[in-house]
Formats: structure tokens, C-alpha cells, sequence
């Protein structure tokens, strides 16, 4: 998981938790790995249970990342649940963190959680969302922050600046001071949620070309070298699939003419040599068709006209 790097995390509270991060001990860090269950016997997914200490004193932070199609509106009776899961699990106080990557942002915050009585408020359960889809991307890839880069991949993004989100990303990650076990990793996540297809490879390439300095151009050329190739893969690979796809289409026309022209052969008797090319040259579709009208043929005639009224429609 992109957060389970410590310096991936302290980014992400720096960029989306900053008054969170001033009270964090970052050279604290134990994440709980051990798979947990919900009340009704669930796997929880999504989730990184991060234990360490909070104004000097023992804490536990939960950030769950929800990654569906659609948003859940379920979700803050869920963050309940796994907040009081974890609160009695570990005997720590809890902060709950909802990180949304949804394919479009969610209706409303969902927070808080509230049950009232007209007496008193029984509860009052609040968590911090942080709603990726509803934030820009290309202000968070001019951040020199590992965690901003990484997510901007699943921000709102202008499809018509993908080239230059592309290049500012990988600038920006040749300037921030991280591992590079750490670039790769968000490199790794930019590319799987930002692809480029083959085209969009070959401009990101001549926009490399154009950074100064050279050092600075350098650097850039060896982070993207992984992406671009993945890309150049990937383009491949869509060309191959399109090829096989084409080729089985081709395969199954040809296939379909012969035996039409066998039926026709058998049917009329020998046909002109312009009209098997014609009847060669047909769509798919349009053979299956003939197929069927062969049937009612009585004479060459027939056919001839046939063809005539179906070649160009």
C-alpha cells in the first residue's frame, strides 16, 4: 500500500492533514498489518491502521482508502464500526480518516454521524474525508510532496492536459528529496491510474527534451524511462490485441464467403470470376445476408441483381 512508506505518509499529512501533521511523531511509526475483520465477519479492505504517538501520548490513526465505482453512502456507519472495532482491538484512541478515489466525487461530505433524542444527543461521530475526485490534480503535481503526487493521479483531470500534468508530475518527483524505492513506488501509481496510450508517450517525450537544465532533464529522462516504456508496452499491446481482433474478423469473412460461394456454385452453377470477387469483397454482415437470400434465388439473374442493390449500401 502507497502509505505504508513512511515518508509517503508524513507527505500525506503535510499535504491534505497539515494541522494533523504538527502533532505527530513521525519517527514513530508501527503499521498493523494483521488482517481485520468486521463485526459481521468481513475482510476489510482499504484499510491502514498506523500506530504512534499524538501529542506525546499513545494513538492509533485509521485511514481508509475507498476505491468503488460508485460512492457508498454507507460509509460513515462503516468508519463508526471500524473506529470502534479498532478502539477496543488495540485499546487506543482512534482518528479516522476517510480517503475517497471514486470514479466521480461523492454528493456531500457524509460527516458527522449523528443520533438525537429530543433530550440529548446520544452520538456524534465525526471523521475527516478526504474527496480525491473533487480536487484538481494539476495543483498538486507542482507539489514537492511524495503523497500529493502519488493521488493526484486519482484527482480531477483535464483530458486535454495530460502531457503537461505528465511532465510536471515527473519534474516535481526529480525535485523532491525521497528514496528511490519511493519514486518508483509513485511512479508505479501514477502510471497505473494515468496511463498514457502510444501517442501520448511520443509527446511526453519531445516535451522531456525541452526541460532545462540538462541536469535537471537528466533527472526527469531517468524517472520517466520506466513510464514511458510502459507506455510504449502498453501501445504495443493494444495494437497486437486490435491486429488479432482484425485478423479473426478477417479469418471469419473469408471463411463465410467460400461457403456462400459453394451454396451459390451449387445452386446457379459456375459463377463469373468478377462475380466471386464481388461477393469476396462484402462485409461480414453483408455475406450472412446472402446467405440467407440464396435461398429464394431461382436464376443467375438473381443473383446479379442482388448484388447490384447491396454492393455500396
Amino acid at each position: 500500500m502507497l502509505l505504508k512508506s513512511p515518508a509517503i505518509l508524513k507527505g500525506f499529512f503535510d499535504a491534505f492533514l497539515p494541522q494533523v501533521a504538527r502533532f505527530i511523531d513521525f519517527t514513530r511509526l508501527e503499521f498493523v498489518d494483521k488482517e481485520r475483520i468486521t463485526s459481521d465477519g468481513r475482510k476489510r479492505t482499504g484499510d491502514l491502521l498506523v500506530k504512534t504517538r499524538f501529542r506525546g501520548k499513545a494513538a492509533g490513526f485509521l485511514i481508509h482508502l475507498e476505491h468503488q465505482a460508485q460512492p457508498d453512502t454507507d460509509l460513515a456507519r462503516r468508519m463508526l464500526e471500524y473506529w470502534l472495532l479498532d478502539w477496543r482491538e488495540y485499546n487506543l484512541p482512534v482518528y479516522p480518516i476517510a480517503v475517497l478515489s471514486h470514479s466521480r466525487a461523492a454528493p456531500g461530505p457524509g460527516t458527522p454521524l449523528e443520533i438525537r433524542f429530543p433530550n440529548k444527543r446520544v452520538l456524534q461521530f465525526d471523521f475527516d474525508v478526504i474527496d480525491l475526485p473533487r480536487m484538481e490534480a494539476g495543483s498538486f503535481v507542482r507539489l514537492k510532496n511524495p503523497a500529493a503526487l502519488a493521488l493526484a493521479a486519482r484527482m480531477k483531470v483535464n483530458p486535454q492536459e495530460r502531457i503537461r500534468l505528465a511532465l510536471d508530475f515527473f519534474v516535481s518527483l526529480s525535485e523532491t528529496a525521497i528514496r528511490p524505492k519511493d519514486q518508483k513506488l509513485i511512479t508505479n501509481f501514477y502510471s497505473k491510474y494515468q496511463p498514457l496510450t502510444d501517442q501520448e508517450t511520443l509527446q511526453l517525450e519531445m516535451e522531456l527534451g525541452k526541460v532545462k537544465p540538462d541536469t535537471a532533464r537528466e533527472a526527469v529522462m531517468n524517472l520517466t524511462n520506466p513510464f514511458i516504456e510502459l507506455g510504449k508496452q502498453r501501445g504495443r499491446q493494444e495494437g497486437l490485441q486490435q491486429g488479432l481482433q482484425q485478423g479473426l474478423q478477417q479469418g471469419l469473412r473469408q471463411g463465410e464467403a467460400e461457403l456462400v460461394l459453394k451454396l451459390l456454385a451449387r445452386r446457379l452453377g459456375a459463377l463469373s470470376g468478377s462475380q466471386e470477387k464481388t461477393v469476396r469483397r462484402l462485409p461480414l454482415r453483408k455475406i450472412e445476408a446472402l446467405g440467407e437470400a440464396l435461398l429464394d434465388f431461382t436464376s443467375p439473374a438473381d443473383l446479379t441483381r442482388w448484388l447490384r442493390n447491396n454492393r455500396n449500401s
